[in-house]
Parts: C-alpha cells; sequence; structure tokens
C-alpha cells in the first residue's frame, strides 16, 4: 500500500510537471544584474503562475543570437538596438520589449586627464570593439564632434578597466552599470561621455523572438513577456532581496553583494526613464536609430516599424482615435509655439534697432514670455506676461521669482531656470497654476540666451496655456481605459485597479472581494434577437449593476458578456449581499419583451497567498459553479 501511493505521489508530480511549458531564454552576455528581471521571474514563481518552466541560458563563445532563434535552440533572446539591421537584412525578428530605454554604453576617461570634452578626443586612443553595429552611438557621436576614424587611435577592446587606470587607453568604451562602479570602489574620479547627450539615444536589452514563433504561441508570448516585466519591477522594487538572489544563485562573475546592488541601481534609472513603462519602444526613436546605422552604411533601407514592434508592447496600448478639429487644434498651437520662438531667437541675434519690432512680436501673443539676467533677475516680459503677474513690466524688471510669486512657484521656476543654465540647453515642463481663480495648465519652454553683447548668458522663457489640450489629451487617456459599448472599465483598467489592490493588501492588510458575472445564455439572445438587442442587454444590464453596487465599488467589462466587480475594504459576506441585491435587481428587468434574463455570478475574498492570476481564476471558477448549478445563482468559497 505504501509503495503504492509513493508511486501516485511520484506520477502526479510527473503529470504537474508536463504542465509547465518548457521555454528558453537566451542572455547576451554573463549572468549579471543585467538580467535580473528574468531571474527575479524564475525564482518568484512568476514564470510558474502561467504554466511556464523558463531555462535561462548564459551567454558564450560564438554564440549567434539571431541563429539561436532561427534554429529553435532558444525561444526567447536580448539583443541591442543592432536588430534593426537584421530586420532590415530580412532577418524574422520581433522586439517584444526593450528593457533598457537608454543605453548603459558610454566612453569613460580618468577625470585627471586633460580630456574634458569629446572633442579633447583627437589624437587620443580610444579602445572600441569592431563591431561597428554595437558601436555606432559612440561613433555618431565622435562624429557629430568633428572627429572621424582617422582622428584618433582605435584600440582593440581588451575588456580590462587597468588598461584605463594604467595609461594604456585614454577612452575605453563601457557600461555604466559596469567599470564606473569599479573606478569608485578604487577611489579613481572619472568622465562619462554619453551618446544620449549627443542626440544619438538607444536602447539596450531587447527582448525578442521571431514572427513564427509568436503565431504559433500567442498566449505563451504574452505570458512569458508579461512575467518578465513583472519580475523586472519587482527586482528594482526590491533590489536588496534581488542581489542576493544573483549573488548565491547567478554569479559565474564572482560579484560582491555591494556591487550587484550598485549595478541594480544604476540599471534602474536606465529602465525607467520619464515615466515610460519598463519595456516601451518608441516608433520614432527606432527611426533615430535606423538613421544614424544608415549614416555609418549598414542599412540603406527603412522598415515598417510595427513590422518589428510586438502589438502588445505598451506603445499601442494608448492607440485612440482624435477628432480633425482636435488634431487641427493640437498642431496649430505646437507650430505656434515653435514660429513665436524661432521669431525670439532671431531677433535677439539682430541690433538694437530691432527692439522695437521684437516688442511688437512678443506684445501680440497670448503666450507669456519673459527673460532673466544669469542673477534670475528680470530684464523683460511681454504684457500677456504683465497680465499674469498682476503687475507692469517696470514693476517686474530687476525682480526674482520670489519677490513676484508664492514660495512653492518660486522654487520651481528657480529650479527649472538653474537646470537651463548649469545644462546649457532647452528645456520644456508642465505645470497647474492658478492665475486669479482659475486653474490653468502651462506648457512652458526655457532656454538660455546671450546678452550685454553675448558676454552674458540669462533664462528666455515661454508659457502657453494649454489647459484645453491638456483636457482632450485626459479625455484620450480615460477612453483608453473604458469599455466602448458600456463605457465602464475595460481589462486594461482592471489589471492596474487589482495590482494597486494587492500592493494595498501586501502593505496594510486593506481586505477586498471580486465578484465576476456572466450573462446567462447570452449567446442564444445574439442568435434569436441581432447583436443590437444584444448590445442594449449589455448596456442596461451594466446601468442598473452601476446604480446597486456603492459608489467605492469598480466594476469592469473584460471581454463578451463578462463582467468583475472589485470591492475594496470587505469582507465575504458583506461583498455577498452587496452581490445578491445586484442579480436580484438584473431579474427585475424588462429589457426584452417576455424574456426573463439572469446573471451567474461568483465572488470570493482576498487571500494571504493569492496572486492576482489565483484570485482571477478562483472566482471564475465560482461563476462557472453558478453556471452548473442552475444559473441566476451566486457562488462564494
Amino acid at each position: 500500500m505504501k509503495k503504492m501511493l509513493l508511486f501516485l505521489l511520484f506520477l502526479s508530480v510527473l503529470l504537474f510537471a508536463d504542465n509547465e511549458k518548457k521555454v528558453t531564454l537566451q542572455l547576451n552576455w554573463l549572468d549579471q544584474f543585467q538580467f535580473a528581471g528574468y531571474y527575479i521571474a524564475k525564482e518568484k514563481g512568476f514564470y510558474k503562475e502561467v504554466g511556464l518552466d523558463v531555462d535561462i541560458k548564459e551567454f558564450k563563445p560564438n554564440i549567434d543570437l539571431i541563429d539561436e532563434i532561427k534554429t529553435q535552440k532558444a525561444d526567447f533572446a536580448i539583443g541591442r538596438s543592432s536588430l534593426l539591421i537584421e530586420k532590415i537584412n530580412g532577418e524574422d525578428i520581433i522586439a517584444l520589449g526593450a528593457i533598457f530605454q537608454k543605453s548603459p554604453l558610454m566612453l569613460l576617461v580618468k577625470k585627471s586627464s586633460n580630456i574634458r570634452n569629446v572633442k579633447d578626443l583627437k589624437n587620443k586612443k580610444i579602445m572600441i570593439t569592431p563591431d561597428a553595429a554595437f558601436s555606432a552611438s559612440l561613433l555618431a557621436m565622435l562624429s557629430a564632434n568633428g572627429l572621424s576614424k582617422s582622428d584618433f587611435i582605435l584600440q582593440k577592446h581588451s575588456f580590462n578597466i587597468n588598461d584605463l587606470i594604467n595609461g594604456n587607453t585614454d577612452a575605453m568604451a563601457s557600461y555604466m552599470s559596469n567599470e564606473p562602479i569599479i573606478l569608485k570602489d578604487k577611489d579613481i574620479k572619472y568622465k562619462i561621455f554619453h551618446p544620449k547627450d549627443y542626440g544619438f539615444d538607444f536602447y539596450s536589452d531587447i527582448l525578442f523572438t521571431s514572427s513564427k514563433f509568436i503565431k504559433n504561441n500567442p498566449k505563451l508570448t504574452k505570458d512569458f513577456y508579461e512575467a518578465s516585466i513583472k519580475g523586472w519591477k519587482y527586482a528594482f522594487e526590491n533590489k536588496a532581496e534581488t542581489a542576493e538572489i544573483i549573488y548565491k544563485k547567478y554569479n559565474t562573475q564572482n560579484k560582491s553583494y555591494i556591487y550587484l546592488i550598485k549595478e541594480g541601481e544604476i540599471l534602474e534609472k536606465l529602465a525607467q526613464i520619464n515615466g515610460e513603462e519598463i519595456g516601451h519602444l518608441d516608433k520614432e526613436k527606432l527611426k533615430n536609430i535606423v538613421n544614424v546605422f544608415k549614416l555609418f552604411g549598414l542599412v540603406k533601407n527603412d522598415i515598417n516599424m510595427d513590422d518589428f514592434i510586438y502589438d502588445e508592447n505598451p506603445h499601442k496600448t494608448m492607440s485612440v482615435e482624435i477628432s480633425d478639429n482636435e488634431q487641427k487644434m493640437i498642431v496649430i498651437s505646437l507650430v505656434a509655439l515653435i514660429v513665436f520662438f524661432i521669431v525670439i531667437i532671431y531677433f535677439y541675434s539682430k541690433n538694437r534697432q530691432l527692439k522695437e519690432l521684437l516688442h511688437t512680436v512678443i506684445n501680440s501673443t497670448d503666450d507669456l514670455i519673459s527673460y532673466k539676467d544669469n542673477k534670475l533677475r528680470y530684464l523683460g516680459c511681454n504684457r500677456s506676461f504683465e497680465k499674469f503677474c498682476l503687475k507692469k513690466e517696470s514693476e517686474i524688471i530687476g525682480k526674482s521669482d520670489f519677490e513676484l510669486f508664492k514660495k512653492e512657484f518660486a522654487d520651481t521656476f528657480y529650479y527649472n531656470d538653474v537646470k537651463v543654465l548649469t545644462r546649457n540647453k532647452i528645456i520644456i515642463n508642465h505645470e497647474w497654476v492658478f492665475v486669479g481663480n482659475e486653474k490653468k495648465y502651462f506648457q512652458t519652454k526655457k532656454m538660455p540666451f546671450k546678452y550685454k553683447k553675448g558676454k552674458k548668458e540669462g533664462v528666455l522663457g515661454i508659457s502657453r496655456d494649454i489647459t484645453e489640450l491638456h483636457m482632450i489629451h485626459e479625455k484620450l487617456k480615460e477612453q483608453a481605459y473604458r469599455d466602448e459599448l458600456t463605457n465602464i472599465y475595460n481589462r486594461k483598467a482592471f489589471n492596474e485597479r487589482i495590482e494597486e489592490k494587492f500592493d494595498l493588501y501586501k502593505r496594510y492588510k486593506s481586505k477586498f472581494c471580486i465578484a465576476m458575472y456572466d450573462i446567462d445564455d447570452f449567446k442564444n439572445i445574439n442568435d434569436s434577437y441581432g447583436h443590437d438587442i444584444g448590445d442594449k442587454v449589455l448596456i442596461e444590464i451594466t446601468k442598473e449593476v452601476k446604480q446597486t453596487i456603492r459608489k467605492t465599488d469598480l466594476i469592469f467589462r473584460i471581454g463578451g458578456e463578462e463582467f468583475i466587480i472589485i470591492l475594496p475594504k470587505t469582507s465575504i459576506d458583506e461583498g455577498f449581499n452587496v452581490i445578491e441585491k445586484v442579480r436580484e435587481k438584473v431579474t427585475t428587468l424588462n429589457i426584452i419583451e417576455n424574456k426573463k434574463i439572469t446573471i451567474s455570478i461568483g465572488i470570493t475574498e482576498v487571500k494571504e497567498e493569492d496572486t492576482q492570476i489565483s484570485i482571477y481564476e478562483r472566482v471564475d471558477k465560482l461563476m462557472y459553479v453558478s453556471k452548473h448549478e442552475g444559473k441566476n445563482k451566486t457562488s462564494r468559497d
């Protein structure tokens, strides 16, 4: 009997293992924090939750990443922006997402050298890998500063930081997350020249596969991508824990625990820039990268970026329509702002005889225009700025923002002005400001400009009231989270809200319930009465449910005739009472003459061991219990 039980246990383990789909991920370098998200997704069970058993393969010499995908030795791989070259050359490549929005690749020099800027690298020794596709951003940066390959001594890369320390080279192509940490630990001061600061902004660590694989495995691909992104979010939110996991299990380079934490801190800044979601791919940015590759003769043709970027990538999640009037308003506004900037720059480059004409131009616009000296005191402004300050220009000139505005606004203005002067470039920001009793949303552009015959540099600013445009944008954003038919939240909104609820539960034990309901025999309604009536049923039931649930409860249409209700701060008993009222109310509706319409519901309360997937699967099963037990019923656990 004992042997039989052991055999059955062994058999069940085998059957369970078979349910997990084997997946292989090929890395493009050795184990380190650079791949933390994938390790975490594996170690924390994020892959397992979606039925995946992922094998993460460390990079080895002579591995061709594209070939690994083509020959199906790997299902997914990590590549660089040079994947665009392969795509243009006909390879079957689909980019799922870019983990690092800004490439860590840069040129590193010792601060003790006499190299103060990129131009100072002329006739210097530079270590760059011979792979032109890999080093294109560095070469473009050098080229933009007037340096061709004949202007410096190109050395074979030794990948040994001691060559820079000992003076065997003057500059070295390095990763921000690697060599600078070593130099800092050795108390050696350094300087970085990053291509992004010169307009050459590349992605790094692009997760990719083939269109053939996606076509044959659409759900697996989506599950793998989402679980990986979840792993990356966890890794950055828990860097100490992640570093410990890598230190113990993924540390072929024998990096120290502290080193791994520092690496994670640097990489987090490269992954999450300007609020973009991890993995985001921007078509315009990719086109600019292709243009750099063209500059060095690596490619000749363009590609349709929609054929390169995965459909589920965040770049497509805000695909919404804008009316013709809204498009015109946006275009006119932006063009006008650009024109005024050009006019101002032009006139400031001329002599004093043009000042009168300049004042005529800047006083004819509703935009707020002002200019300050290098001590950030006002030199002048236009009439619109006078109205904004409720003061005349003579009362404004010579004063600082702290003498004109509330401290909270003055602090912001001062911070942005200092940034303009120290970085010597245009900055754009957005802010809400009270104008009288009315709240306005302004877009402000600030730039450095020369005054007193070009000897000193101050700040020129233009602010435009874009409240109406902002409201349009917010409306479009809201539409992206709304179901078009019922005008309630959609599945995308549910995924974000349920994640928020789990965060609150983990931090503060803020319990909640979720309920799922499905309209009984909805297919028969569509088949018998037509889809217009079917749509009417969906709309009318949704209206009734919204009126019946509490104000704090949230309703989502997650597909077809299936809906979910989140009930915050609610126990299962309280939630059951609310949902039963919903079910009973629906039975009283008279949407189709002589036809009673009912719904089947499942409801559950969050549990300690729950995940977003487990609670969804449980409530889905409870709903189908109601279906199988005669419909028009609420099942709970």
